[in-house]
């Protein structure tokens, strides 16, 4: 992967996580992180010996874990940010407004030019904010981009990392290098990053020397070892930015596949043909406009 966000599991105190090969099993649907008590009261019976009683509500921040990604019919998962989504609504409705008005009043070259030029933003817009995700099932990974997508088996990722946005590291045949694979929907905001290398600074001993060749990259590695390990850090792991839980989410899925023995498979890669002609159809629409 490059350049893109990727952090999610944190330590004891909300650092990260010692820096290792992934390991530990996943959660087989949309729940929060392992550990994390869901939200409702604690189903009545005796309380084991030595066990502080449970919570009796929901967890601050735990309806963020849960809306973090989403489980279909199909046993796919989606991943995706929510502010990118709210945008494009802002924008739709932005787009309407302006267009009956357009109709009621502005209807001559000048309008029909605004028109087409909403039209091509709209394009960019859907883009940039609803076509990237990324997508997770039992066999492996496939992430959206506005214009590219990639496909990889769960057997070919190397690793899970957080950088400017979430990214995945794929192995290829030789003499290719290692393959990174950006998330442009899984963004990391570098207010975000900073805070979590700080954190992982602290505790880094032994790995001080490979913490920092990874942030001279600008990312880390996601580990699932220590992700959401007990009810006490639901508070610190909730304050994390949405798409550094997802990483850790992400690392464990990967992690649960290989324990399991998944082999074989490529990496492919194919042009989003939709979001091309998104953006492309309307700017062609709109030069003819201009030109006529």
């Amino acid at each position: 992967m490059s350049s893109h966000p990727d952090q999610a599991s944190s330590g004891p105190n909300g650092s990260l996580p010692p820096q290792g090969k992934m390991r530990g099993p996943v959660p087989t649907g949309p729940v929060p992180p392992s550990g994390l008590v869901p939200p409702g009261p604690v189903p009545p019976g005796p309380v084991p010996p030595g066990k502080p009683a449970g919570p009796t509500g929901p967890l601050p921040g735990t309806s963020r874990l849960k809306s973090a990604w989403k489980t279909g019919p199909d046993g796919r998962t989606v991943f995706r940010l929510i502010p990118p989504l709210v945008l494009w609504w802002v924008w739709v409705a932005f787009v309407v407004i302006n267009l009956i008005d357009l109709l009621i009043q502005g209807r001559d070259r000048f309008g029909a030019e605004v028109a087409c030029a909403l039209l091509f933003a709209t394009g960019v817009m859907y883009v940039c904010t609803v076509r990237p995700r990324v997508i997770t099932d039992d066999d492996g990974i496939t992430v959206i981009n506005p214009f590219r997508d990639y496909t990889a088996p769960w057997a070919l990722v190397t690793g899970v990392f957080v950088g400017d946005s979430v990214e995945i590291g794929v192995e290829r045949p030789a003499p290719k290098k290692e393959k990174t694979i950006y998330s442009w929907a899984l963004y990391s905001p570098r207010r975000s990053r900073a805070r979590a290398e700080m954190r992982s600074s602290g505790r880094a001993g032994p790995n001080r020397q490979r913490l920092d060749a990874q942030r001279r990259r600008r990312r880390f590695e996601v580990d699932p070892a220590t992700f959401g390990r007990a009810p006490e850090q639901a508070r610190e792991l909730a304050s994390q930015h949405p798409s550094h839980i997802m990483a850790g989410e992400l690392a464990r899925r990967c992690s649960a596949a290989q324990d399991k023995g998944a082999v074989g498979g490529t990496l492919q890669g194919r042009w989003g043909w939709l979001g091309i002609a998104a953006v492309v159809l309307p700017a062609i629409l709109l030069a003819v406009v201009i030109a006529i």
